[in-house]
């Protein structure tokens, strides 16, 4: 994982540290509506206080962000330097339920295969605040989940990776599960408070992937990541459960897995709108399944 960021892209080509260290300040000032400070910076890139101050800095000297004198926060210039809105302003922000095409049951299939652990397809439902799984695989003998159901309300959405992964771009799921005024704490390492959400809600739509630390259940951790429909809205979120002594070693190649079996289902269904062949899974589906 270290090599893709500050060594070889995901390109092949080879990529400067500094550049990435400044797309990854503006992608977290991105997702901080209120702002941030040097040290929240630092924190977040693993640098010294001073560093994240030097980046900021220049940020705020080439028009991309702006300091506050008064609480010393920066945040995102309403506009980038070349004048245009960041992205599109007229672009829908929050889930709508979409039919999900029956090629998403092969991505969890590949999934699966891939890491050997229970592997889950969930989208939002209609009418409610609720996520429900509407695909899974595992092999018998493979641990569950204790008491995860095929209905997710959002009263447990703030523990479990998948509904993390869908929520983090819902703007009004979002402000829901902010606004709760209790968070369940259903395990030791639980987020209950309504900043330490927000700050884990933008750290999915940075990475683009979400982690459970035994949030939800003692034992067992959860990466899950979401899925695009052709629109650019997310349509589904598709994760994986394992446990915690397996994600204790094995956490950056289990979270590659999701994130590429995602990218991957998320292009083939946009290719297949516009009738190109979808792509091959990083890994073939062995033979008689």
């Amino acid at each position: 994982m270290t090599e893709s960021r500050h060594g070889r892209g995901v390109g092949g080509g080879r990529s400067l540290k500094t550049a990435a260290e400044a797309l990854a300040a503006l992608r977290f000032l991105g997702a901080a509506e209120d702002g941030i400070t040097a040290e929240a910076l630092a924190a977040e890139l693993g640098k010294s206080t001073a560093t994240a101050r030097y980046l900021l800095n220049t940020l705020c000297q080439e028009g991309f962000a702006v300091r506050d004198g008064r609480s010393g926060t920066f945040r995102l210039q309403e506009s980038p330097p070349w004048g245009d809105a960041w992205g599109d302003t007229d672009a829908p922000h929050d889930l709508t339920r979409h039919e999900l095409p029956d090629r998403l049951s092969d991505a969890v299939t590949d999934l699966y295969w891939r890491t050997r652990q229970r592997t889950y397809l969930a989208r939002w439902e209609d009418g409610d605040d609720s996520t429900v799984i509407v695909d899974a695989r595992g092999h018998q003998g493979l641990p569950r989940v204790p008491d995860l159901t095929e209905r997710i309300p959002l009263a447990s959405a703030h523990a479990l990776a998948v509904t993390k992964a869908l929520i983090a771009s819902a703007g009004s799921r979002a402000v829901a599960l902010r606004e709760r005024s209790e968070l369940s704490a259903f395990t030791g390492t639980t987020i209950t408070s309504a900043p330490a959400i927000e700050l884990e809600l933008a750290r999915v739509r940075r990475r683009g992937y979400a982690v459970d630390r035994e949030e939800y259940a003692e034992g067992f951790c959860c990466i899950g990541a979401p899925i695009f429909a052709p629109d650019g809205r997310v349509a589904a979120g598709i994760a994986i459960s394992t446990p915690a002594r397996r994600f204790a070693t094995h956490a950056e190649e289990l979270t590659g897995a999701v994130r590429d079996v995602a990218a991957t289902a998320t292009r083939g269904w946009s290719e297949s709108d516009t009738g190109l062949p979808p792509p091959q899974p990083a890994d073939p589906v062995p033979p008689g399944y």
